[in-house]
């Protein structure tokens, strides 16, 4: 177990470092400058000079990385271009905003998808095993940008139930402690409701199918001819062994949830990391696009080696397939 699990680290680390290399020396090589940001065209052009060496931006490429690998040893992202911050300070303001969508997508997304699966397998060929599946079919293939506006349109517009935008009301300061979390969660509920949504026919269908093929096995037979009730069988001796794709995916879902709150932070104005990259990428902000790209990296390697963990755990072969 304790050489499965150092593999796994080590090939994420290496991962991690190639994506790294990778991003830091693309956006040099993508078109524009960064200290054309502060470059005013009535001033003398040596303002932009000024920039660029205070920057660094005018060292070569293979120093200005070896500079910000030593900082990152150092635990310093460096400084952002365009807010004037540490980008370590603007990391800790928006990761937790981040997570805080993503963790509840992730946990809804599991459950809900585990328990319609299990009603699929339970009420298996009725009109309701096919009606969960062609729902969440169709809910998978709605583009998640094109599902928020749909929800902010029917709950915020419409009906007014629910807030548009932003992560607190502008009269958060003035509640009490009890009204202040029911007002974030009344902020949270549609941007965790439009990624949790596109994702749970993931882990429904998963489970359907896995639970399908297991059904026909031998020791499912031999179960039912010791009189075993229908719905023991499944959650005591099928469930178990579909897990295994399901801790999988959910594992490699989670960073892929990151990235998709791109989107979300975008149409829903909320403070997090996916809408710190983008605001930076139209600033060229390089030290905050590579940080964020090294977290978010660091996320897929996190949420890879936790599900391959979980898996050894869940089935015993996957540590026996290691030894061999």
């Amino acid at each position: 177990m304790r050489t499965y699990i150092l593999k796994r680290i080590l090939s994420g680390i290496l991962l991690v470092i190639g994506l790294l290399l990778f991003t830091f020396f693309l956006v040099r090589l993508s078109p524009g400058n960064p200290a054309s940001i502060g470059y005013d065209p009535l001033k003398s052009s040596q303002s932009m000079s000024r920039l660029e060496k205070v920057w660094g931006l005018d060292q070569p490429v293979h120093t200005q990385f070896y500079a910000w690998v030593t900082g990152i040893l150092h635990g310093d992202f460096g400084r952002s271009y365009s807010n004037h911050k540490p980008v370590t300070e603007l990391l800790k303001q928006t990761i937790p905003n981040t997570l805080l969508l993503t963790v509840p997508a992730l946990v809804i997304q599991v459950v809900v998808g585990i328990l319609l699966g299990l009603i699929q397998i339970i009420r298996h060929n009725t009109w309701l095993d096919r009606f969960i599946s062609s729902f969440t079919l169709f809910i998978y293939a709605i583009p998640a940008f094109w599902l928020a506006l749909i929800l902010i349109m029917l709950f915020s517009q419409k009906f007014g139930w629910l807030p548009s935008s932003q992560m607190i009301s502008f009269s958060y300061d003035s509640l009490s402690l009890w009204q202040k979390f029911l007002d974030r969660c009344v902020h949270l509920l549609l941007p965790v409701l439009t990624m949790s949504l596109t994702s749970i026919g993931i882990t429904s269908r998963y489970i359907r199918n896995g639970l399908v093929d297991i059904m026909d096995k031998t020791y499912i037979t031999a179960a039912r001819a010791r009189g075993l009730s229908e719905k023991r069988i499944i959650f005591k001796h099928a469930l178990r062994n579909t897990l295994v794709p399901v801790i999988t995916v959910t594992g490699q879902y989670f960073p892929v949830l990151i990235s998709s709150s791109v989107v979300i932070e975008l149409i829903f104005s909320w403070p997090g990391m996916g809408r710190l990259v983008v605001l930076s990428s139209y600033a060229r902000d390089y030290p905050v696009i590579i940080a964020c790209t090294f977290l978010m990296a660091v996320f897929v390697v996190l949420g890879t080696l936790l599900a391959d963990i979980l898996n050894a755990i869940v089935d015993p072969r996957i540590r026996l397939q290691e030894k061999v």
